[in-house]
């Protein structure tokens, strides 16, 4: 009885070996493949990447968030690095293409640094793929079937960055 049990987890074992050394390849060609309907498809209007950001804030899972305020195009975020808190204070604008585009002075443990952070975002149909600006690799942004892998369920509705921005300029 115990040879044949350890056949079984030794038969089970190897088959869950196989079946993941052949995802390996799949997972790259999906991400070739991603890239490649992203190239197809066709950049967000101007209006159409407005309407996605304004007034709303990109969750960042713990570690921040970024907020996209109408009011004088002000871009405000906080963020933590390894336990060290930071928080960002600029403007956002829209320069065409699909473009969404923030400036800010980052001030963080390490000191203060301006930078300039861009995202481009395509659409073919209700799909939305989106990469970082120059060289970040696309990936779905929005599925063409809601998703809760979609990015861009973390971009919600309302002010989730200036309470705990707040916090962190309290405690430098």
């Amino acid at each position: 009885m115990k040879r044949v049990l350890g056949n079984c987890i030794g038969t089970a074992l190897a088959c869950s070996i196989g079946v993941f050394a052949f995802q390996l390849p799949a997972t790259a060609k999906t991400a070739a493949q991603v890239a490649e309907l992203a190239r197809q498809a066709e950049a967000v209007p101007d209006e159409g990447i407005y309407q996605m950001y304004q007034n709303r804030s990109w969750l960042w899972g713990r570690n921040g968030a970024g907020y996209f305020a109408v009011q004088r195009r002000q871009f405000s975020a906080w963020t933590s690095d390894k336990g060290k808190p930071g928080y960002g204070d600029g403007t956002w604008f829209i320069p065409g293409g699909g473009k969404l585009c923030f400036r800010a002075k980052w001030h963080g443990a390490g000191g203060d640094a301006d930078a300039l952070t861009c995202f481009e975002h395509r659409q073919a149909g209700r799909a939305i793929y989106q990469r970082k600006i120059p060289d970040g690799d696309w990936y779905v942004f929005r599925n063409s079937h809601r998703s809760l892998a979609d990015e861009f369920l973390k971009i919600k509705y309302g002010d989730y960055v200036t309470v705990q921005q707040n916090r962190i300029k309290a405690n430098p």
